[in-house]
């Protein structure tokens, strides 16, 4: 037998005894208490656990400091959640209008270090909170972290100590994205542009009517507003209360974006009534060319019975942004929001996503129009049609002609909310041979028609668009069983599938490709399965029956509201690679289809 090995603590003891030694004998005047205390800083000096002196992180460069923030801020921006609670969450407990601009900063700063001080305030120094004694006040810090949870992430680092303000606020990256949401007189977003310096601006404007109107601006402003008498049949009577005139107080009285459009690289404006997005676009029509801008997405939110005409008539008028000069730009999103068409072809070219969403008939672009708007972005990825195209096809007049659009470049397609006919139309025009996500969402009449036709070989190709899908995401879909086993036939290479299954026809989709007719395989490479409407008995019946068959899932998301019994869940988890629970979006006008290879997402 070995010498024994002497434990962890007695191998420490015998360290510190020895060392204990080595430091009386060096230096004969320490007392024993002394020399311990000695002994411990040593070996303490390199303990990861034990926090060095001073704030290391300041010894890096400015340059890499100013990196450091810029990636906190990306990473800040492309969190997940919701994005109404954090706008009313940081008004309600944040001003916005008070200490944006330098001088209030600096001034503010300065003010609360005279405070600690004298011993009445607790500051931040070198990232930790203090008083003047050292130690922590738990209100204080229970206050400051309530703060910092609302607080714009380059907001925060600004506010940590005066090495890290100056290196914030002379990183022009850290202040391009501008929200507006402080309300007048918009100090923080003039100090955000000026603190950019001439960089590329990113602009999102939310002028849609809260749940809740709880913000004073809101209301002084929309009373104001519509105090004044405003002729025409669409405002005989004054509307409630609601936010959109905060935008349009914008607008109207604050131009503080038009100066700086050749800055602008993408912009995002959301509102809940008409009158706003008109205003909107007869000011960009007045702005002079985008250079930069690669990103246009303008939302019109507003509930509409009848998609015939537009209303109200009077904001019909349509309009040329930018004076049809804006060469970068490549993704374009219109919710019920129309243009000049025909003139806005100068700029709605070379698009890479293109969401045309919620158009009236009369106010759609010409066939010829929407085609050239296609046949001239060769390098097109995303195309999304929902309730808006080019014009109905008139078959007496044949304006669709007789050429398909062939768009090589095409890799998802999104159909949603057409007319049967409409929608068999339009996938007899189109050649997409390489698509290979395809959504779709339909109700109200019988869409077998449109389906037997997606079996079918498209224009210019031999084979049809289900042959080379990959993943597919079905909403809504009334058809017979049969069309729904010529589809599922030709989905030999589909790997994910999204199943809303709230309704009957769509929970037949899931029990035609549960128990198939007999000797058949649907979908043999399917490895992910989404559902909604599917509970844990008939997910794990699905299970079984596909490994039965020989063609196994490996990989289920089920919506958290769907019943599932704890042993079914056990099982699940069991039989699975991968079992997941989600939170069903609220809207059905929100589809995503999810490569679940590249994690790549098209949502609409």
């Amino acid at each position: 037998m070995g010498p024994k090995t002497p434990s962890r603590g007695a191998q420490v003891k015998a360290d510190i005894t020895q060392k204990l030694a080595s430091t009386i004998d060096s230096d004969s005047s320490l007392t024993p208490e002394q020399a311990m205390r000695k002994v411990t800083m040593d070996m303490l000096a390199n303990n990861p656990f034990v926090p060095p002196k001073g704030c290391p992180v300041n010894d890096l460069p400015p340059e890499l400091l100013a990196y450091i923030f810029s990636v906190g801020t990306k990473m800040e921006a492309e969190e997940e959640y919701d994005e109404a609670e954090e706008e009313e969450e940081f008004m309600d407990e944040f001003d916005l209008g008070d200490g944006w601009t330098d001088e209030e900063d600096e001034g503010d700063f300065d003010q609360r270090m005279t405070k600690a001080k004298a011993g009445k305030e607790v500051v931040r120094k070198d990232g930790e909170a203090m008083d003047v004694d050292g130690e922590v006040e738990e209100e204080q810090e229970e206050q400051e972290e309530t703060q910092e949870r609302v607080l714009p992430f380059q907001v925060l680092v600004s506010h940590v100590c005066r090495h890290w303000r100056e290196v914030a606020i002379e990183s022009p990256e850290l202040w391009t994205t501008l929200t507006f949401t402080e309300g007048p007189p918009f100090d923080k977003s003039k100090t955000w542009i000026e603190r950019s310096k001439g960089l590329p601006l990113h602009i999102h404007i939310d002028c849609t009517i809260p749940e809740v109107e709880e913000h004073e601006f809101f209301d002084e402003a929309l009373q104001a507003h519509y105090s004044e008498p405003r002729a025409g049949p669409a405002h005989d009577s004054a509307p409630p209360v609601t936010a959109v005139t905060h935008g349009r107080q914008y607008a109207e009285e604050h131009n503080i974006i038009t100066p700086h459009v050749g800055r602008w690289q993408s912009l995002e404006v959301t509102a809940s009534v008409y009158d706003y997005i008109h205003l909107l676009l007869s000011r960009l029509a007045e702005c002079p060319a985008a250079p930069l801008l690669e990103v246009l997405e303008l939302y019109h939110y507003e509930d509409c019975e009848d998609y015939e005409t537009f209303r109200p008539v009077e904001f019909r008028e349509p309009f040329l942004p930018f004076q049809g000069n804006a060469p970068k730009l490549r993704d374009v999103a219109l919710w019920g929001v129309h243009l000049d068409w025909d003139r806005s072809l100068s700029f709605l070219t070379g698009l890479r996503d293109l969401e045309l969403t919620y158009h009236a008939k009369d106010v759609r672009p010409s066939y010829a129009t929407f085609k050239q708007m296609i046949t001239s972005s060769p390098e097109i990825r995303t195309l999304s049609l929902c309730l808006s195209g080019p014009q109905e096809h008139n078959e007496e007049t044949n304006d669709w002609g007789t050429e398909p659009i062939e768009i090589l470049s095409l890799k998802d397609l999104v159909l949603c909310y057409h007319e049967a006919q409409y929608a068999i139309a339009l996938v007899q025009k189109l050649s997409v041979p390489n698509v290979h996500s395809l959504a779709l969402d339909f109700d109200g009449e019988d869409y077998s028609e449109f389906v037997r036709q997606l079996t079918r070989p498209m224009p210019k190709v031999k084979k049809s668009i289900l042959a080379g899908l990959e993943h597919m995401k079905i909403s809504g879909l009334p058809c017979d069983n049969q069309s729904i086993d010529m589809m599922f036939e030709q989905l030999g290479g589909l790997k994910t599938i999204n199943l809303n299954c709230s309704g009957e026809e769509e929970e037949q989709l899931f029990r035609r490709l549960m128990k198939p007719p007999a000797n058949k395989i649907y979908c043999p490479n399917l490895h992910t399965i989404t559902t909604t409407g599917i509970d844990g008995a008939e997910m794990r019946a699905f299970i079984e029956a596909r490994k039965a068959a020989g063609v196994p899932v490996k990989r289920v998301m089920m919506s958290d509201e769907d019943e599932v019994e704890e042993k079914d869940e056990r099982w699940l988890r069991e039989h699975l690679e991968e079992l997941e629970f989600f939170e069903p979006s609220d809207s059905e006008e929100y589809v995503d289809i999810t490569d679940a290879e590249s994690g790549d997402e098209m949502d609409i």
